[in-house]
Parts: C-alpha cells; structure tokens; sequence
C-alpha cells in the first residue's frame, strides 16, 4: 500500500506498475493543494486530482485518497468540502475511490466521507496513528462512529499509520507501538489491516548530504514491519505501506533543488545519489553519470532494465537516450517505479519488505 503524494512523478510511476502487481498493490494518494497549472482553489485542485486519476491509474488499480492537506490548506468554503469535491469530480469520470478518514476529523468532513462511500462504494479507509493501548469505551465509540457513517468493521481498510522512523531509537519505540496497534487489530473484524511507517530521511536530511557520492539511509520502516509482523496472529495477513523515495513529512517549496537526485532501493536501504550540476546541459550530463553508477553498481538488479519500467528509463539515461524529460519529476518517478518494484519482489520472494 504505497502512500504516495499527487505529483507528477508519483503518477508516472503508479500508471506504470505492471498489470500483473495491480490485484496486490492499492496505494493511497495524497491529495496536495496547487500541483496544477491553474489558480490555486480548492474546486481547480480536486479537478485537477480527478482529471490525473482518470488519466494515470489503471481502471483496475484500486486506490485510495486522502484529502488532508486540502482541508489544512482551504478549511471548509462555501463550495463545500475537499472531501465532497473530489469524490465529486472523479465521480463525473466514471471512476470510483476509497476514501480516507481519521478519528480526529471534523464531522462535516466525515458526513462527506460517508457520501463518497455511498456513491462510490469502494468502503473507506481509517488512518490511525497510534497513541497507546485503547479501551473498551474507545471501540465502542468508534463502532458507533462508524455505524453513522454506514460503515460496518468489514467495510473498511485500518492503516496503522507509524509515520515518520527516523532513527534506531524510534524504530525500537515503534516495534513496541506496532506489536500493540496489531493485537488490538487482531480481535476486530476489518476488511484488512496495514502497517504503515516512513523512514526515508526528511528533506533537510537529504539535502546536507554530500554531493557526487552516493550515501546510504536505512530503511527502518522494512526493519519495524517485520520485527511487528513476526509476533502477531496468524489468522490475518498484515499489510505492508511505506512512503517510497520520500519522507512522511510535507516539503516545503524552500526545500525543493533542482540538483540531479535519484534515491535507489537496494534490498534494506536505499542509495541516495546527488549531482552538484544543478542546471541545463550539466544537469542532464550529471544525472547520466549518476545512472551510469546505478546501472554500474552491485545494487542493480540481476533482470537489468526489465525489472521495472524506472529501471528501464535509468538504463536509457545513462546510455543519454531517455525519452523522459531531465526534470525533478522524472528522477523522482524512476526511482519511486523501482522502489515499488523492489517491495513487491521482497515481498513475493523472501515475505520480507
């Protein structure tokens, strides 16, 4: 379950997953205020959203949308809410969604989660994030919230959200947190339980590194869901969410660069690759050579170029033949294609993310 922003990038690599990963993958996209080319409203950016999804997702790529930061940028106008809008607009394509919700949302956010599930009848989303051992009077309240809402346990998908992992101290916090999160899923008849957590280092983080040399960040979110996973029941199959090649943590425009930059998933860690050359043709020469050391590395997969379609377009900028454009967006979607790619085949192969 890939939690991915509405960006560019992130839709080039999900219209790309093969169509053979499509039963077992449901990501869940981010709905981001002012990624299109038009005035920033909330009406321009819950179409925009539609007009990607209808577009770029597979019609039998089932997805999920959260609305978060649209409600924290627009509030509620008298267009009505994000929720309600988007819902709205990727209705009028014919296209149906999951919609996601918190406990902490606001009622008239969560009457409009409750219409999308009714229109769209996909069921919904809960996004928790843990906060310690809940009580009898808690599931209670929330059995009631969901009745409201037309929901029943079976309707709808838990993602235990650990949110950002960012050091060895809070991964061993977070095992602790999962493996009581998991327990109390087990006795609770949800349509499905995931565990969620992102490790990938905050922008800041990735922007101090060194240039010219690729540095390696562990990949703890991989390490917490197993370490998580291995104690719980074993009448339930536990999902696997990450936040691919980036943080859990929105981006400022003050840290956004335009120097070449491809994060690579090797197995447990990923390789974050930076150039120095920031602009035009330096840029383009610097961020073939940063392929060429991919391509070149023991961390390149033995299928080569077909074990995903990032792969094949990193091959391809590294021989100077991408037919990608040379932009931050085309970075970020190779390296995010390939990230999923590696998850799915880790999963598959050694029931490890």
């Amino acid at each position: 379950m890939p939690i991915v922003k509405a960006k560019e990038g992130e839709f080039r690599a999900l219209e790309n997953i093969p169509a053979h990963d499509h039963s077992n993958t449901r990501p869940i996209i981010e709905a981001l205020p002012g990624e299109g080319h038009h005035e920033r409203t909330l009406y321009g950016d819950a179409l925009n959203l539609a007009k990607n999804v209808v577009h770029r997702i597979p019609d039998d790529l089932r997805f999920a949308i959260d609305c978060r930061y649209l409600v924290t940028q627009y509030g509620r106008p008298d267009v009505g809410g994000a929720v309600r809008l988007v819902f709205e607009a990727i209705g009028q394509f014919h296209y149906a969604a999951t919609p996601v919700f918190r406990l902490t949302d606001d009622p008239d956010d969560l009457d409009d989660v409750a219409q999308a599930v009714q229109e769209h009848q996909r069921g919904a989303c809960l996004r928790l994030p843990w906060t310690g051992p809940r009580h009898g009077s808690k599931d209670a309240k929330l059995s009631g919230l969901l009745r409201r809402m037309g929901l029943a346990f079976r309707d709808v998908d838990l993602l235990v959200d650990l949110w950002a992992i960012e050091s060895d101290h809070a991964a061993a916090q977070q095992v602790r947190c999962a493996r009581e999160a998991l327990a109390w899923a087990e006795g609770i008849p949800w349509r499905s339980v995931t565990l969620a957590g992102g490790a990938f280092p905050p922008p800041g983080g990735v922007s101090a590194a060194p240039m010219d040399a690729p540095v390696e960040a562990p990949r703890r979110d991989a390490g917490v869901w197993l370490a998580a996973v291995s104690h719980a029941g074993r009448h339930r199959r536990i999902g696997y969410a990450d936040y691919g090649v980036a943080s859990p943590r929105k981006p400022s425009g003050r840290q956004l660069s335009r120097h070449p930059k491809l994060c690579y998933t090797v197995d447990d860690h990923w390789k974050i690759y930076r150039c120095s050359a920031g602009e035009g043709e330096g840029a383009f020469d610097c961020f073939r050579k940063v392929c060429q050391a991919v391509v070149n590395s023991d961390g390149w997969p033995a299928q080569g170029a077909a074990f995903s379609w990032g792969d094949r377009h990193i091959e391809q900028f590294a021989a100077g033949a991408s037919t990608l454009p040379n932009t931050r967006a085309s970075w970020r979607a190779c390296g995010q294609s390939h990230h999923l790619a590696m998850v799915r085949h880790r999963l598959d192969h050694l029931r490890r993310p």
